[in-house]
């Protein structure tokens, strides 16, 4: 079962993408409640990690991550997001995430309780959006 991580000291937040990848033969993913964009040339986006993830340990060996932004219904269902995850040996991606990033680890950061991920981005890719749902991207 797939979770999201929260702090202990925060009150829990809506998930808002998945980082996910095939590593040695098995889909690895992580829920993350935030990334930021820090540059548009090069590409790059943060995302905040819990630093004792197990999952974060290997998924950062992957040549290739997928970063996938999730539509307002799949943050409701993250718990059961598993099945939707789909790989060609590379970056996972949700099937029906409004937005696909493929992206490498350019470089980590210790922040405390969390692995700040620093993602060089390679490519991106727009799920179907409903218009009810572009605010909601939007503000995410």
């Amino acid at each position: 079962m797939i979770t999201a991580h929260t702090d202990t000291v925060s009150a829990p937040r809506l998930p808002l993408a998945v980082l996910a990848a095939e590593v040695n033969g098995r889909m690895m993913c992580v829920v993350i409640d935030s990334y930021f964009d820090e540059s548009l040339a090069p590409g790059l986006v943060s995302v905040p990690i819990p630093a004792d993830d197990p999952a974060w340990q290997e998924l950062r060996t992957a040549p290739r991550l997928g970063i996938s932004v999730l539509n307002p219904l799949q943050t409701i269902g993250v718990a059961n997001i598993a099945p939707s995850l789909t790989s060609d040996g590379g970056p996972g991606v949700v099937e029906g995430a409004a937005v696909h990033l493929t992206a490498r680890l350019y470089q980590e950061f210790d922040a405390g309780q969390h692995t700040v991920a620093l993602m060089s981005v390679s490519g991106r890719r727009t799920g179907d959006i409903a218009p009810e749902q572009r605010d909601y991207l939007f503000a995410a």
